[in-house]
């Protein structure tokens, strides 16, 4: 009751400044918006499975990111959107590495679990053994502010940066599992990376997806109580950080759709973080809507309640009573998501 109550003291006192003030309460408000929330409980879920699974820590430095970054912000048109500010970062990035079951053979691409906002690498503890088990080396980085890294900002920005860094870090093929504000660090990892880092992406899976970055700053609105008089001046200040095609233009569904790799959209129809109807609007930009697993002899599992006669499988899933955060701990959601990463699939129109 406690939580409950100073969590409605500091919405409504933002509601009402930001009404007032609604200028200084943007600049305010982006305070936050780069600052992680209170860490939470650990769940003793996550807890057993650190405890349990064998990992090693990976350090991945910043400095010759932030070099190359420098480099790519004086170039014109050398990225696909302006970069405009290149965020602060802690010294080193913090991933947990798993590496591929020895008993199975290896694979090529590397898996990296991007986690959401308050999140960390361990969210994806029911994933990991599974992909495991396929052949993969799986990477789960703590973005900074999150899990075991520290640093000085956080948010969507230096989720993208992260991302982007770790994939020149790994310089091979990489297939990517995303969830909530990972979908966004997706994003901008797009805006800044060269056509060769955007090729090194083969798959991509997206759970708890938004259609517009305009999506996240007025969930981020709705979440601290920044009234709507605030929300032109809360624009402006992304503006600052991320230019203002990114922050006014960018639509999820396009940047998926430049990529033109196999995608697999999830999204629950009860997300109370993230609108359903903006996800449809998202998946309806998917240039394939279904596909085809060519060697499914060992596949007969809980995922078939959804396929059609000829084993068709959707490219958008939606699923119903998960939410926002259960949804990647729901074991059909995670058997789907590995069998769409491990298996030879065939994309249909």
């Amino acid at each position: 009751m406690t939580s409950k109550l100073l969590y409605d003291l500091f919405y409504y006192k933002t509601l009402i400044t930001s009404f007032i003030a609604p200028k200084s309460s943007a600049a305010k408000a982006l305070e936050l918006y780069t600052t992680a929330p209170p860490s939470k409980k650990e769940p003793e879920w996550e807890i057993e499975f650190e405890k349990n699974v064998p990992y090693q820590i990976l350090k991945v430095p910043f400095d010759k990111h932030i070099k190359e970054i420098e480099k790519r912000k004086e170039i014109e048109k050398s990225t696909p959107y302006e970069i405009v500010l290149i965020p602060s970062f802690p010294k080193e990035l913090t991933v947990l590495e798993y590496l591929p079951n020895p008993n199975v053979p290896k694979r090529e691409e590397t898996i990296i679990c991007v986690h959401g906002w308050g999140g960390r690498s361990l969210n994806f503890f029911k994933f990991i053994p599974k992909l495991q088990d396929k052949g993969f080396r799986v990477l789960a980085p703590d973005f900074p502010q999150h899990g075991k890294t520290d640093g000085p900002e956080t948010g969507g920005h230096v989720f993208g940066h992260s991302i982007n860094n770790l994939i020149r870090y790994v310089n091979g093929p990489v297939y990517l599992i995303t969830h909530s504000l990972g979908n966004v660090a997706f994003c901008i990892n797009y805006a800044i990376s060269t056509e060769e880092e955007r090729k090194l992406i083969k798959r991509y899976v997206g759970i708890a997806i938004p259609n517009e970055y305009n999506d996240i700053m007025v969930a981020f609105e709705n979440l601290i109580g920044l009234s709507n008089r605030s929300h032109p001046y809360f624009v402006e200040e992304n503006i600052k950080w991320l230019g203002e095609d990114f922050t006014k233009n960018m639509v999820f569904g396009e940047i998926v759709k430049n990529y033109n790799i196999p995608t697999l959209l999830i999204h629950d129809k009860n997300d109370k973080e993230l609108d359903f109807d903006k996800a449809l609007q998202t998946a309806s930009l998917l240039p394939y809507k279904t596909y085809k697993i060519n060697n499914n002899n060992n596949n007969n599992n809980n995922n078939n309640s959804n396929n059609n006669d000829n084993n068709s499988k959707p490219t958008f899933f939606i699923s119903e009573g998960l939410g926002h955060r259960r949804i990647i701990r729901d074991d059909g959601i995670v058997d789907r998501v590995v069998e769409f990463l491990s298996e030879d699939i065939e994309l249909q129109n």
